[in-house]
């Protein structure tokens, strides 16, 4: 009894082996291309379905990465450049305006009450002003300038924004 269950555990093992080294030192792209009829068995579906999605995603990858390398560069170029910004806060005004040399980049109503009229609906803007549909009690209108020599600006609350607190990303490759 007891040499009957080791020849049956060794056939056992023997048939396992025989499995497992069916495909030899090929891998399954060779053993399915060796054989024509083997490219309907399921082995061989699954592997070409999982090249096809790793082909794929990997040109994805690719784009994705070749997109943020591009905003990055812009960036880049963008923080090069010298730019000058100031804050200019008017009070009971319905036009907010930028001096001459800057560009409009952002109009805020900063302060409203309601025996004021409330908060004023912000009609018009362009490169050099804003302009709401009635006055209002104080507008912080934010203005740009490019170049090394910004004109000299009016009324102005703050020169440059502060600088983050947070190191600037690495560009990825």
């Amino acid at each position: 009894m007891r040499i009957a269950s080791i020849v049956a555990a060794a056939a056992l093992a023997l048939l396992a082996g025989a499995c497992a080294n069916r495909t030899g030192d090929m891998t399954i792209a060779e053993w399915c291309a060796q054989d024509a009829s083997r490219a309907n068995t399921d082995i061989c579906k699954q592997h070409a379905d999982t090249e096809e999605v790793r082909t794929t995603l990997g040109a994805r990858i690719a784009e994705v990465f070749g997109v943020a390398n591009r905003a990055q560069q812009t960036a880049d170029t963008a923080m090069a450049r010298e730019i000058t910004c100031v804050t200019r806060t008017l009070n009971r005004t319905r036009t907010g305006s930028c001096d001459p040399g800057y560009t409009l980049t952002g109009c805020t109503q900063t302060r409203y009450t309601t025996r004021a009229g409330g908060m004023a609906i912000l009609r018009s803007v362009s490169d050099s002003e804003c302009r709401f549909n009635s006055q209002v009690l104080e507008v912080q209108v934010r203005c740009c300038a490019m170049g090394p020599n910004p004109p000299p600006a009016t009324m102005v609350r703050d020169q440059q924004p502060p600088s983050p607190q947070t190191p600037r990303p690495t560009p990825t490759s």
